[in-house]
């Protein structure tokens, strides 16, 4: 009778581990639009595409983006921002998990349709949150 040995050899994940280890580490400190900037964009959209006739009114909107009404209203009160407002917004980047500004944040700002008081308040905002980073 023969005896046969196996040897069986096992590969290190050491190195996969550490290049994945590298790529989160990259993925995180890269810099991505807040996502009040990116709800303000669709609201942009959706209005362009309203004009355009591509969309009835709002319920048309909402129930192709299944969404209900009510969000899309929020969604779409972000165009009553101070044009200088919403450019900051447009312009806001943070990395992943540290946004600076919500949208819930924002329909503070709104809760006065004139943009001088919408100043006032959304500079009071981002103080507040550059004191919370400090």
């Amino acid at each position: 009778m023969s005896a046969t040995v196996e040897t069986i050899s096992f590969k290190s994940n050491r190195g996969r581990q550490v290049q994945r280890k590298e790529r989160r580490q990259k993925n995180l400190s890269h810099k991505y639009p807040i996502r009040a900037a990116r709800l303000l964009a669709l609201a942009h959209d959706i209005q362009h595409r309203i004009d355009t006739g591509e969309f009835h009114d709002y319920a048309d909107v909402a129930r192709h983006h299944n969404l209900t009404r009510a969000r899309l209203t929020q969604i779409m009160n972000l165009l009553l921002l101070a044009p200088d407002i919403q450019d900051e917004i447009l312009h806001m980047e943070s990395e992943v998990g540290r946004e600076p500004i919500s949208a819930r944040d924002l329909r503070r700002v709104l809760v006065s349709l004139e943009w001088g008081e919408q100043r006032r308040v959304w500079l009071t905002l981002q103080s507040a949150h550059s004191r919370q980073d400090s």
